[in-house]
């Protein structure tokens, strides 16, 4: 490893891919309760491959994930300057927090922040944070 390097990374493309079993699902949950706006979209407007939202992508689920449908990461983590209206609008369409809105101090880190896990409409744990 070379001393020094650091990757520029396009914070604006910055993203994660997540598959989902329905894209009318999925948009209903990242975009119009989170607020996450579709970006771009490849695919027809009849059989879509792809949605990019800010922060995720999104591909549909077409094969059969066997016994072990989930993949190896822990969540998505989505870093918001509005997380208690986020966390209402939640709450409001039936969503339950696995850990509730609070502000907490992140180990190691020594910051607080302000943070909530919900699950995604296909299992996906999903962190909001503000850090303060």
């Amino acid at each position: 490893m070379t001393e020094g390097f650091v990757a520029r990374v396009d914070a604006e493309n910055l993203h994660v891919c997540i598959k989902v079993k329905d894209f009318d699902t999925a948009l209903r949950f990242y975009r119009d309760l989170i607020g996450l706006p579709v970006l771009r979209r490849s695919g027809t407007d009849d059989a879509p491959v792809f949605y990019w939202l800010p922060g995720i992508q999104l591909a549909k689920q077409t094969e059969d994930p066997g016994a072990h449908p989930y993949g190896l990461f822990d969540h998505i983590g989505l870093a918001v300057e509005n997380i208690e209206e986020i966390c209402m609008r939640l709450d409001a369409a039936g969503y339950i927090a696995e850990t509730p809105l609070d502000t907490r101090v992140i180990p190691g880190v020594e910051r607080r922040v302000m943070n909530a896990f919900y699950r995604d409409p296909d299992g996906n744990k999903v962190e909001f944070v503000h850090w303060i």
